[in-house]
């Protein structure tokens, strides 16, 4: 061991006997100022010191790499936007009188609003997102072409359903906004024109389920109210029954006509021309990073074997010199 290593190891060792403060930033100044810290830090910073050069070289080719890659080679993603709005059924049918109408109701009608339009993205969330609504859209407009990958084979209908049913729901993605009452729809493609038609056949199917289902509620309900009226005798009470068969009646023709039936669409599906995948400089940067610090160890590591073999052979020649004295 060489004078200056055993002056600065008992440097260092008298540093860490001395009392510690219990205050961070004089724990740190006190690291800062111990003898020998700067020389360790020189050792792992003067590897890499000299070979500065192929550092930058290894990290701007890795960076140029990485951003041609990105650019030219990996399919760009466009994501198709759309927003819809969720309506009360006094919205639906506007010119029927709710039981919310009136000007003595007007902050209690926009208070249950909001509450219908949160309860219904909600369910039209779900509805989305579920298994039987993605497959049926799926089949009904022939869509199985487009989204599974080509040449790909499965064992059965039902593995090939259920791939289906996760690629469709990676792509898709659905938010509401409390602030206006809305909510987001968007889909991703390699294809512009397709996210857009896709997501318009999400909205356009969301719709008519929602359509046949008022539909369907206010047929059983016309039929069922004209089931009781038959053993009703009180005719003031038959009325109050007529009057509501009446309501179900233009509850479901409005359902069959209304175009902005359940929601009403914002913003018609769009596709920006900008891809929202591959980002090609946040890919180059985070290469060229990548490629610097594993630059970086690898140097570290041959240095530091090259250090240990040469300590390792350094006594021995020691040895064989005295021997031959």
């Amino acid at each position: 061991m060489t004078p200056d290593i055993d002056q600065r190891s008992v440097a260092r060792a008298t540093s860490r006997l001395s009392p510690v403060s219990s205050r961070p930033t004089d724990a740190a100044a006190r690291l800062l100022a111990e003898p020998g810290y700067g020389d360790d830090l020189h050792d792992y910073l003067a590897p890499l010191l000299r070979h500065w050069k192929l550092l930058a070289i290894v990290t701007v080719i890795a960076t140029l790499a990485a951003f041609a890659f990105s650019k030219f080679q990996l399919t760009r993603w466009y994501q198709a936007i759309a927003i819809i709005k969720p309506m009360t059924p006094q919205q639906t049918a506007g010119h029927l009188q709710g039981l919310l109408g009136g000007g003595n109701f007007g902050m209690l009608s926009d208070f249950v609003g909001s509450q219908y339009n949160s309860d219904a993205a909600q369910e039209y969330i779900t509805i989305l997102t579920s298994f039987n609504f993605i497959t049926a859209m799926v089949e009904r407009h022939h869509l199985e072409a487009e989204i599974l990958p080509p040449g790909k084979s499965f064992p059965n209908l039902d593995a090939r359903q259920w791939t289906m049913y996760r690629t469709m729901l990676g792509r898709m993605r659905c938010d509401y906004v409390v602030k206006n009452s809305s909510m987001t729809l968007s889909f991703q493609d390699p294809r512009r024109d397709r996210a857009r038609r896709i997501l318009g056949y999400v909205i356009d199917d969301l719709r008519e389920r929602l359509r046949s289902r008022e539909v369907r509620n206010a047929a059983d309900a016309v039929a069922s109210l004209n089931q009781q009226v038959k053993q009703i005798s009180d005719s003031l009470l038959k009325q109050e029954i007529y009057d509501l068969i009446a309501t179900q009646i233009q509850r479901q023709q409005l359902a069959e006509i209304e175009a902005d039936f359940a929601f009403t669409v914002l913003q018609p599906p769009v596709a920006p021309d900008l891809p929202v995948w591959p980002h090609s400089t946040v890919n180059a940067l985070g290469a060229g990073f990548v490629a610097l610090m594993l630059t970086s160890i690898a140097i570290l590591l041959i240095e530091g074997w090259r250090e240990l073999r040469r300590r390792k052979l350094t006594p021995m020649e020691s040895v064989s010199r005295r021997s031959v004295f």
